[in-house]
């Protein structure tokens, strides 16, 4: 599919160049690079650490089932905490300078059952170039399931849809390393070289064998406990990392702009994203702290290269130059406000004419 275009006015770029001198500055002023510091190395030892040993407990507590279950489903938390506060930041080569090094850590999302590659593609290339645009940004796309903007074609099942959305999100992560790869690859128009295709199926095959083969038949862990914790664990994890994601995008009064027969968005970028994209619960620090600063969606948007330790302290200067430019800076004081600010969305969007 072509790449989206945007034609800003030259007030709109001001904006943007004005933005990055000040984020600049600031880092010149600090004496401090944008990537990961201190903080961001505990959290990769820490998240990783927990990961295996947690692991390692569902073995060592086989005999019991609820022992062991209740460790994997830990064990799954720690997927989600890894691909929060790692694989996120690795995979958009913010979390070292070094890009050897984000690209060994952004591999562990292999280890969580979804291909680094096709992520790279869907996320990184679709959705940061087209946010909220219709038929370019995957995120936007419910598959029928959901009308998630307004030029999805309404189905009568969309009325409901405010109350079965949390059980389609629940099922998100379980699709990543199921079906959702193998939908992208048939989708892709690229064709792909022998050793992406051998890569793919040695890592799949490598998920499914740490999480079961290798613990059934040479631990002697019953598959009752490893499917009970890997299913529950999955839709525990898919309702959170949907609704974290989706939130920063999908609340009212975002924006869903039309591209023209050219694909040109009429509108500077950053002013785009702006009105795509929303903050919440930014002075939440324990939120910001486990979700790796995806609360703070402006700032990820906009400087995907910035290790998400310093969105706090960034997120002032985009506040400021916004303000300073007249720019709209939308956030939603809590999470509680942009969840349910969400649902209104969907129940809006369920009605046959909006």
């Amino acid at each position: 599919m072509p790449r989206i275009k945007f034609q800003s006015l030259n007030t709109e770029n001001l904006f943007l160049e004005d933005l990055k001198n000040n984020i600049a500055q600031y880092f010149t002023n600090k004496n401090i690079h944008k990537y990961g510091n201190s903080e961001m190395y505990f959290k990769c030892i820490l998240w990783i650490s927990l990961w295996g040993l947690s692991w390692y407990g569902i073995i060592y507590f086989k005999d019991s089932y609820l022992t062991s279950v209740s460790i994997g489903i830990f064990h799954m938390f720690c997927h989600l905490m890894i691909a929060f506060n790692i694989i996120h930041d690795a995979n958009h080569n913010a979390m070292f300078k070094s890009r050897k090094l984000n690209t060994f850590f952004g591999y562990f999302i292999e280890l969580l059952g979804s291909s680094r590659k096709m992520w790279i593609e869907s996320h990184n290339k679709e959705h940061h170039s087209s946010v909220n645009i219709h038929k370019h940004d995957n995120n936007i796309d419910g598959h029928g399931l959901l009308r998630l903007t307004p030029h999805d074609k309404w189905l009568p099942h969309h009325k409901f849809q405010w109350i079965y959305a949390p059980f389609v999100y629940s099922l998100s992560t379980i699709n990543y390393a199921t079906f959702r790869d193998f939908k992208l690859i048939f989708k892709s128009k690229k064709k792909k070289p022998f050793n992406f295709y051998a890569e793919f199926i040695f890592f799949k095959i490598l998920y499914y064998s740490y999480l079961f083969i290798i613990p059934m038949f040479i631990f002697n862990v019953s598959f009752k406990i490893l499917i009970s914790y890997f299913l529950i664990g999955h839709l525990i994890n898919g309702l959170i990392l949907s609704i974290i994601f989706i939130i920063g995008h999908l609340t009212e009064g975002t924006s869903y702009p039309d591209v023209n027969n050219n694909m040109v968005v009429q509108e500077d970028w950053a002013v785009h994203i702006l009105k795509t994209t929303g903050d919440f619960a930014t002075n939440t620090k324990p939120l910001q702290w486990f979700v790796g600063g995806i609360n703070l969606h402006i700032v990820h948007h906009l400087f995907p290269s910035i290790c998400h330790v310093h969105y706090r302290e960034v997120l002032k200067i985009i506040k400021e130059i916004a303000s300073k430019h007249k720019i709209i800076y939308r956030e939603i004081p809590s999470f509680k406000l942009a969840f349910i600010s969400h649902f209104k969305l969907l129940k809006q969007l369920g009605k046959e004419s909006i």
